[in-house]
């Protein structure tokens, strides 16, 4: 378990091939660089199927788009992927609206 601070808490957890990394709290412009990182992390380590389990309770603002979106990016070149679990009905509503759900794919 990776924590910063108090303000947000990555898990990682494996299934079935994949690198579950189960995001809780506040992810705005102060803390998408530590997601950055763990997700850069994973993909240093060959860990490049990742689902995003966004917790309920999670909040998501631009820079954190921003950092889903590179993410993705450099694990789709390096032959994996990124998806996206997200229970919250306001942030997969945001995804929508910023048209990542045509980019990124909701599990």
């Amino acid at each position: 378990m990776w924590s910063y601070g108090g303000v947000i808490a990555l898990h990682t957890t494996e299934r079935e091939g994949w690198v579950w990394l189960s995001v809780d709290g506040a992810l705005h412009h102060d803390t998408s660089g530590q997601l950055q990182r763990r997700l850069d992390a994973l993909a240093d380590e060959g860990r490049v199927r990742v689902v995003l389990d966004v917790q309920p309770g999670a909040t998501v603002d631009f820079d954190a788009l921003v950092t889903l979106v590179l993410s993705r990016n450099r694990l789709r070149r390096e032959g994996g992927e990124l998806l996206l679990r997200v229970p919250s009905a306001d942030v997969n509503r945001l995804l929508e609206l910023t048209g990542l759900t045509d980019l990124i794919e909701v599990v």
